[in-house]
């Protein structure tokens, strides 16, 4: 993360916890510690941390380096889908090669049915 995208959440820290003071070492310090974590990530932890009424003091750098945790049921679902997605691709690759029965085949078809009608 660059340093002014540090400040950027900065900003908004600030609009949501006024008493939080943005100093010029706390910006590098927080930068420090959040170089290697996405922008888009701590901008969703600190919605998120936001929203939560039991927090009522502003956040600390390792609330908004959070990663997503993925538990077990994550990552069934994930494979659910990923196996739903192939079955459809390989039904819609069949369905490109298929070809209906003959007009032979249809007339055999009708001649069972009848034969099993009388």
């Amino acid at each position: 993360m660059k340093i002014s995208e540090v400040g950027k959440l900065f900003d908004k820290i600030i609009e949501f916890y006024p008493a939080f003071t943005g100093t010029a070492s706390k910006l590098q310090s927080w930068h420090e510690a959040l170089t290697d974590i996405p922008f888009e990530l701590a901008q969703s932890n600190l919605k998120k941390y936001v929203a939560d009424p039991d927090n009522k003091y502003p956040p600390h750098p390792g609330a908004l380096a959070k990663k997503p945790v993925f538990t077990d049921s994550d990552r069934y679902h994930a494979g659910l889908k990923t196996s739903g997605q192939r079955t459809l691709q390989e039904n819609e690759k069949l369905s490109i090669g298929a070809v209906g029965p003959t007009e032979e085949q249809r007339r055999k078809v009708r001649d069972l049915l009848e034969q099993k009608r009388t």
